[in-house]
């Protein structure tokens, strides 16, 4: 988790530093010049905001005996039409039923940072570098076989696609997990993802 917040740090800072070198530049302040600067702060800002994009999904979904769902939060920058970076979090519950018992319940979390490159206006090639936190075994009950939180860190990489015209999108993604503990712990080799996109 250490490295995560170095990695969202940096990322911060990076997006926080002005883009136009001409931002640097001091003048003489005049109401014409001071009128201008206005506009431009406002222009830099309309810039910002027009390259940076933010989704939800929801994924990994199960119902047999038990309850298994994903959501997935990330926000990027746009360095180009066709690539981008960022970074999110995920969470993961897993509920399983037991009969006369009560229901015994794991929460797994953790972040990533990925890159994505445009292959088309709406299908994506996208690399990630996750960070989990895979929760141990309720008191009581073997799940997993774990008696503490287990910390695993693990690349993905896969496709996407985002359907849609205007500022908000709706699509799919398909992540291969490539990492063999992690698919072990997750229980499967893909992560899939359904969500919405705002700014794709």
């Amino acid at each position: 988790m250490k490295h995560l917040v170095s990695i969202m740090v940096i990322f911060v800072l990076i997006l926080a530093l002005p883009t136009d070198s001409q931002a640097q530049l001091r003048k003489r302040t005049t109401s014409k010049t001071s009128k201008t600067n206005k506009e431009k702060a406002s222009d830099d800002e309309t810039r910002f905001l027009d390259k940076t994009y933010a989704e939800l999904k929801f994924g990994n979904l199960g119902f047999f005996n038990g309850l298994y769902i994903s959501s997935k939060l990330d926000v990027g920058y746009k360095v180009h039409d066709r690539f981008s970076f960022g970074g999110g979090t995920k969470l993961f519950f897993n509920q399983q039923v037991r009969q006369n018992a009560p229901d015994p319940s794991i929460f797994d979390i953790g972040g990533f940072v990925h890159a994505r490159a445009k292959i088309t206006n709406d299908i994506y090639f996208q690399a990630e570098y996750a960070f989990m936190k895979y929760g141990k075994d309720p008191d009581g009950y073997i799940y997993r076989g774990f008696s503490t939180a287990q910390n695993v860190n693990y690349p993905l990489f896969g496709l996407g696609y985002m359907s849609g015209t205007d500022k908000w999108r709706f699509g799919i993604e398909l992540l291969y997990i490539a990492n063999e503990k992690a698919r072990d712990y997750q229980g499967s080799i893909v992560e899939y993802w359904f969500g919405a996109s705002y700014n794709f």
